[in-house]
């Protein structure tokens, strides 16, 4: 970076990580009044928010029908695997320890 640069990014980020303050009797409306009882949004909040991945955030299957049958047969087998290995691991538990199922 050259001459100034550096010092404009660091008042750039500045400003726009520091929490914003209304102004005594400006009519910005922009944003909906806060819920009674939350806590006011914060830069750190919004880091936070962007740090999980879209493709891993939780989203309603939409018209494709394979896709929510595929969802829900990878669902139940997974279930199933799951299962088993908690029997297995009951069984071994008992065997190890000497009682008789």
């Amino acid at each position: 970076m050259a001459g100034g640069s550096a010092s404009k990014v660091r008042e750039w980020m500045r400003k726009r990580m520091a929490p914003r303050r209304k102004a005594a009797g400006s009519g910005d409306h922009r944003s909906p009044p806060a819920a009674p009882g939350s806590a006011p949004s914060s830069p750190g909040r919004k880091l936070l928010a962007g740090a999980v991945p879209p493709a891993l955030r939780w989203r309603k299957p939409r018209g494709n029908a394979l896709a929510g049958l595929y969802r829900w047969a990878a669902y139940h087998l997974l279930w199933l695997v799951e299962s088993v290995v908690v029997v297995a691991q009951l069984v071994f538990f008992f065997v190890r320890f000497g009682f008789r199922l």
